[in-house]
């Protein structure tokens, strides 16, 4: 099996890379072998920059995965428009459902996809490819599809609202997908916001693929908006049952539950910010 790098190229913190800058975001680029493969693009702020900074070109991306529809893990495809190379994009068909947030004060905003898919297939010469299903769409990667939601103590943020007709309804976020790649150390899950619940994700990977444990989580964990009092407890504790050696948290997953997973993890913890690489 070839080796595997993966790099946080956005991110809300930046890491210690000189030049490189934070946003509310997530983008991760994985590499192996000689192929490159984009996992969201951030909302477009530290991309460009970020990328250019790492010695990464943005132009040899030609397969982009998209964790879901919202503008922070979507907004960054403006940097891959136009393109002189089609670009294979794997995503839920749900991700360009109109996405909002009900700001208190405000009213609900719309955080969804800024982009037409005839736009992208157009000046991106993207070629959609839309998976419901869990599904291998690389050597050694597998995207989620359809997340079940099993555990009573992972629920959905009940903020994030979808429009149907005139009206706005809770978002199931269907669309909200992660990846498993199989490395040199073991299996390992990136995802972008973990709306699913990141137990829930692993449960699905597990029975998918047979696997008892992950060698690493990376990626967005949505434990900052926690749904129920001993969610972040009973997360921490599936960590330890999957035996992870690698708990790399990202974006969603608040300051305070980063710091409590620190602490209890202690050598097994990283801050994936913008910039942080690890190698497999």
């Amino acid at each position: 099996m070839e080796k595997t790098k993966i790099t946080i190229l956005c991110e809300n913190t930046a890491g210690i890379e000189m030049g490189i800058i934070g946003e509310h975001g997530f983008s991760a680029l994985i590499e192996q072998g000689d192929r490159k493969i984009l996992m969201d693009t951030g909302q477009g702020l530290g991309l460009e920059n970020n990328s250019r900074f790492l010695g990464i070109d943005l132009g040899q991306m030609e397969t982009i995965i998209l964790s879901h529809g919202h503008y922070d893990h979507t907004g960054g495809l403006k940097y891959l428009i136009p393109s002189d190379r089609a670009r294979e994009v794997y995503c839920h068909p749900d991700i360009f459902t109109p996405k909002y947030v009900i700001k208190p004060g405000i009213g609900e905003i719309f955080i969804g996809t800024g982009f037409t898919l005839e736009q992208l297939e157009s000046d991106m010469k993207a070629r959609f490819h839309f998976l419901k299903e869990f599904t291998q769409v690389s050597e050694n990667i597998f995207f989620s599809g359809e997340i079940p939601r099993q555990t009573e103590f992972e629920k959905n943020d009940t903020r994030l609202l979808v429009k149907k007709g005139q009206d706005f309804i809770e978002d199931p976020l269907l669309d909200d997908a992660s990846i498993l790649i199989e490395t040199e150390s073991g299996p390992v899950i990136l995802t972008g916001c973990a709306h699913s619940g990141i137990v829930n994700i692993m449960n699905h990977f597990a029975e998918k693929t047979g696997h008892k444990k992950f060698h690493a989580v990376i990626g967005g964990t949505h434990l900052g908006f926690l749904g129920s009092e001993n969610q972040l407890e009973k997360t921490m504790d599936a960590f330890d049952r999957y035996e992870l050696d690698l708990i790399a948290v990202s974006h969603c997953t608040g300051a305070k539950a980063a710091a409590i997973c620190y602490n209890r993890f202690k050598d097994r913890f990283a801050f994936a910010n913008a910039g942080w690489s690890v190698n497999f």
